[in-house]
């Protein structure tokens, strides 16, 4: 039986192997964040693997009743390294039909996996990626719905979920993809839900009041699908407005993320969300396993007061 209740952890960025730690400190973070409670399961980026020592490895280091929440933003980065044309929404036709050749390798992993465990993976967290460098948004909309009606079509074992990134048509962009009207206007009649990320939000407006609009509007919409907590701050550590998934506040002093921000998202909709949870990251490649863990233990205890 897969565990229903508790939050999905974007464990990754405070993960030994983000830094490329060793293998024992990565197996003993796996091992104590496993006895963390209210833990639901993990969001897990998708590059060749779910994690950096394969798939199985994840599956033997994690309990058997968590689910996988899989992303596709850090291969998505991964590519716009060095190519920026790569992404669902990018005008660039061969760069888009690569991106779309990505996905068609997470439905076979992903239902692959489901296939052995029922359940594992309950939903497949998207990004609306735009050609860089080109500002057309109207390009960039009509991209993404070709990709949607493609990806859309083929045959899924878990739920599609779009994760909101900060837009394009903002000044000073951090991701810059999609905005948030156009992507709703897009899934408009697709079985595709909306994850709104609170840092992306916040980013994209300046604002630590975006996030709760942006769910709103998914809401109004009937999109409103997901809530993933990463903070960003206007100085400090962690950089000024930067996607770096700051802890909570007042863990790191200058993050803007706060359980008054969380709860006020967390109130939308709550009936509508397939899963809720957070995406941190932990800045100092040298930490220890035990201060990794503690900043994703603050966040489950943030999240569980914004629940109360």
């Amino acid at each position: 039986m897969m565990n229903h209740t508790g939050y999905i952890i974007g464990a990754y960025p405070c993960a030994p192997s983000f830094h490329q730690r060793g293998k024992e400190e990565e197996t003993e973070f796996w091992r104590q964040l496993a006895d963390t409670p209210h833990i639901r399961g993990i969001e897990q980026p998708c590059l060749e693997h779910l994690h950096p020592y394969g798939d199985e490895w994840l599956l033997r280091h994690t309990p058997a009743d968590w689910q996988i929440v899989v992303t596709a933003v850090m291969e998505t980065m991964r590519q716009r390294a060095s190519n920026g044309g790569f992404g669902l929404a990018s005008a660039d036709e061969v760069q888009r039909q690569a991106c779309v050749t990505y996905y068609r390798r997470l439905q076979q992993k992903i239902n692959a996996i489901n296939a052995r465990y029922p359940g594992k993976i309950p939903a497949l967290e998207m990004q609306a990626a735009p050609q860089a460098g080109n500002a057309s948004v109207s390009q960039a909309t009509d991209a993404f719905a070709r990709s949607i009606d493609e990806i859309s079509q083929w045959e899924w074992s878990c739920p599609l979920v779009l994760e909101h990134c900060d837009a394009m048509d903002k000044p000073a962009a951090r991701k810059g993809f999609l905005p948030l009207t156009q992507v709703l206007d897009v899934l408009d009649g697709y079985a595709i839900s909306l994850c709104i990320n609170w840092a992306r939000s916040a980013i994209e407006g300046r604002s630590a009041d975006v996030p709760l609009a942006h769910a709103r509007q998914a809401s109004a919409a009937g999109k409103l699908g997901g809530l993933m907590f990463s903070g960003t701050a206007r100085a400090g550590d962690y950089g000024e407005w930067q996607d770096s998934h700051a802890p909570f506040s007042p863990f790191c002093p200058e993050s803007l993320l706060t359980v008054e921000h969380a709860r006020n998202l967390l109130s939308v909709d709550p009936q509508a969300l397939l899963f809720t949870g957070i995406k941190l990251l932990e800045i100092d490649p040298q930490a220890s396993v035990e201060h990794r863990l503690s900043i994703l233990r603050d966040g489950i205890h943030n999240l569980q007061l914004a629940n109360k």
